[in-house]
């Protein structure tokens, strides 16, 4: 009687108690005790709903000790005193403690009411205490509560979360006498999570068609949370525009990471657009988005965008902006991302500094990219990796891709199969061989040789080093032969001149239901334009057309140098003719092939039309136009040419280059001129051009100098030692004939026998 007396009295404490209880921030316990204390001296401590609000603050700040003595001291207690004590115990993650708590409520004669199961219901989300939810769950049914809307929706959200058939969740909402908004937006969540889109379509319909009740963002997330393809979303941003609600920050967000993830970037930026709030995770979306839809440019003055705006940088928006930086090759703009990373103490983040340790490293900043990975805290494994490739990448890099494996071995990192594909990709010489073998031994050990990527790269790695044998065994090795490993071997045989067998490995793969593509193509074709084999090649053509890669640039320029170099140079010309959009890889293609045929005019001719279409150039363009004009004794032409590509398109010339402009004038006999030339580069190949029309115009004096040169750059070549002792015959200077081929036998250089295919 005397508590519900003083309930009555509204005191002076209780405006500024309730203020504190509704806070978001926990009260210090000094605090607490001056609150008790003044309840204590205003004799208020009778007043149950006063008490229960300080107990709330004490339980609030984690002061468990001091709530307890209170709870334990007062003479009155009702279902709000034992709920607030129970739901702070589950705030604090102290779940035995709070259903020992519910257990001694239940002991006295206070009931438990719908917020006590609903607080203990959502604890309970775990499937591993589904258990103790269907215990609660029958105490309700015995209080008569299971149907109560509040308490109700709780059973809904613990059985989709915690339970395994959403059988039990469907059945306590069907049996809910009252269902809000929040109950309905529970069970289209629900099954939102286990991507139903139908029954979440019908349950939608049925809320708002039926029921009447207006979908707000909560109920549109989760419908975007199902939608699985590009459709599905555009139809649920349909209905977000006509309840109003699409440029809501939570449904914008989402509509535009869901845009972003179905590939359609020009709905994704404009719904960005249209939004007056953008939260730190729509700027995210927006920009991993562009990303990952190779948009970098967008993606990177997002980021911009976003530093103007002084919105806080996270390590996802840093990451995927960097990943942005590496697509463009925009160093710049990493740089100054680096710069954010510091600013908001991400620089040693092992998620965003390996992918700023690989924009560093494509651009073979290696200093700078060391000094990021010494400096990166609890390196995981995609970091050590990165750090791998960046000198795999690089010419004479084993060396320290061995070294970093060696120190990843140290730690307690397990290396996975792609670190040592990582390692593998740096042992590209004959002199990586040893460090090849000690990672293939590694390979074997993990027991991932017969993987398909393990074993590409091992084929990949023999080939590089000349190890053809080996090459093969690690491909039959191979369980699972994908494109790529028939690919490798193929490619293997025919860059080491084996091309025949090249082609039967080719045949073989077709064999084993393995369809050629854009890769293996191309080199099949290549086999065929070294053995002349226009049958095999015109075959593989039919294959191309049939395939519809005949408007690949690699297929398509490797089909018009195999009618050349097959010497049919009509269908090389119409092979030029059916490509829609021809870049410098498909010219090039077509002037190598003039040029094999000596055909000077035309290569020029197509020269021209290839500047006419605006496409630059390459040193392979010139060297095709070079090589075309200085085999027909072009000599103004060729040295125009050369010119051209030193002055207008700043390439800097290389040893065949000027091996071409050597031969164009040794062929015109003027071989003074050819020797100026020479000396500047002092190339072996073009010293045996030289040589070669010293022969052919009968001049010893200079023929002696370029032998000379020649026999110093590569004493083991017989050519320099037989053109010298040719000249010498010519001129009937035996003797010194003699000489030198006494010379090539004392030091054991053999001429290279000649071979033919019509014997």
């Amino acid at each position: 009687m005397h508590a519900d007396v003083g309930a009555k009295f509204i005191h002076p404490l209780q405006p500024f108690l309730l203020s504190l209880a509704k806070s978001s921030k926990p009260i210090t316990l000094k605090h607490c005790n001056q609150i008790h204390a003044k309840l204590v001296v205003s004799q208020c401590t009778l007043q149950l709903h006063l008490i229960n609000t300080l107990l709330s603050l004490y339980s609030k700040g984690g002061h468990f000790r001091h709530a307890h003595h209170m709870f334990d001291q007062m003479p009155h207690r009702n279902v709000v005193t034992w709920t607030t004590l129970i739901s702070s115990h589950l705030r604090f993650g102290s779940l035995p403690k709070a259903f020992h708590m519910f257990n001694l409520m239940r002991g006295t004669d206070e009931r438990p009411n719908e917020y006590t199961f609903s607080v203990l219901l959502r604890a309970c989300t775990n499937p591993a205490l589904l258990d103790v939810g269907l215990q609660i769950h029958g105490v309700m049914v015995r209080s008569g509560l299971e149907r109560n809307k509040f308490a109700g929706s709780s059973l809904v959200y613990m059985y989709f979360n915690a339970g395994n058939d959403v059988g039990d969740a469907c059945r306590a909402f069907h049996e809910l006498l009252e269902k809000d908004l929040i109950t309905w937006n529970l069970v289209i969540s629900g099954f939102a999570k286990v991507e139903d889109f139908n029954v979440v379509k019908r349950l939608f319909s049925e809320m708002w068609e039926v029921h009447g009740l207006k979908p707000d963002h909560s109920t549109f997330v989760s419908l975007l949370k199902c939608s699985s393809s590009l459709e599905e979303v555009k139809q649920i941003h349909g209905l977000a525009s006509k309840f109003g609600i699409d440029i809501d920050v939570v449904v914008g967000s989402a509509l535009v990471d869901l845009y972003a993830k179905c590939g359609d970037i020009n709905s994704c930026i404009k719904i960005f657009d249209s939004m007056e709030e953008k939260d730190n995770f729509v700027w995210c979306s927006i920009i991993s988005g562009c990303t990952k839809n190779n948009r970098g440019e967008e993606a990177v003055h997002f980021f911009k965008d976003m530093c103007r705006q002084r919105v806080k940088l996270d390590r996802h928006v840093l990451s995927s902006t960097l990943k942005a930086c590496v697509e463009i090759e925009d160093l710049n703009t990493g740089v100054q991302v680096h710069g954010q990373m510091i600013k908001y103490g991400h620089q040693n983040d092992c998620f965003v500094a390996s992918v700023l340790l690989t924009l560093y490293a494509s651009f073979g900043e290696l200093v700078d990219a060391e000094k990021l990975f010494k400096r990166i805290d609890d390196k995981d494994i995609v970091a050590w990796n990165s750090m791998i490739l960046a000198y795999a990448w690089l010419e004479h890099g084993s060396a320290r891709c061995m070294q970093l494996l060696q120190e990843l071995c140290r730690t307690s990192l397990q290396i996975q199969s792609s670190t040592l594909v990582a390692v593998l990709k740096s042992c590209d010489n004959k002199s990586d061989l040893p460090a090849g073998r000690q990672i293939h031994s590694l390979i074997v050990k993990s027991s991932i040789s017969y993987h398909t990527l393990a074993g590409n790269a091992l084929v990949h790695m023999y080939s590089e080093c000349r190890e053809i044998v080996d090459a093969y065994k690690a491909f039959v090795d191979i369980v699972w032969k994908d494109d790529g490993s028939w690919s490798s071997i193929i490619g293997s045989y025919a860059q080491n001149g084996m091309e025949s067998q090249a082609l039967e490995l080719c045949k073989e793969m077709l064999a084993n239901g393995i369809a050629l593509t854009s890769y293996s193509l191309p080199l099949c074709i290549s086999a065929c334009s070294q053995l002349s084999a226009i049958d095999v090649g015109k075959q593989l053509h039919i294959f191309v057309i049939k395939l519809g890669y005949n408007h690949d640039v690699y297929v398509g320029s490797s089909i018009i140098d195999m009618y050349a170099k097959c010497g049919n140079v009509e269908d090389s010309e119409k092979a030029f003719g059916e490509q829609p959009e021809p870049n410098e890889v498909i010219y090039n293609a077509v002037i190598c092939g003039y040029a094999h045929h000596g055909k000077a005019q035309e290569a020029i001719e197509v020269f021209d039309k290839l500047e006419k279409n605006g496409l630059p150039p390459n040193h392979v363009t010139f060297l095709a136009v070079l090589s075309a004009c200085s085999h027909v004794g072009y000599v103004e032409d060729t040295l125009y040419f050369f010119t051209l590509m030193v002055n207008k398109y700043n390439i800097n010339p290389e040893s065949e280059h000027y091996s071409c402009l050597v031969d164009a004038f040794g062929r015109a006999g003027r071989l003074e001129e050819a020797y100026q030339i020479v000396q500047k580069d002092g190339s072996e190949s073009a010293w045996r051009s030289l040589l070669s029309a010293c022969k052919n115009h009968n001049n010893t004096k200079i023929g002696e100098k370029s032998a000379m040169k020649m026999i110093e750059l590569n004493a083991s070549d017989h050519a320099s030692y037989i053109l010298l002792s040719n000249i010498y015959n010519r001129e009937g200077k035996w003797e010194e004939a003699l000489k030198w081929r006494e010379k090539m036998t004392k030091i054991h250089v053999k001429k290279d026998p000649g071979s033919s295919w019509l014997i």
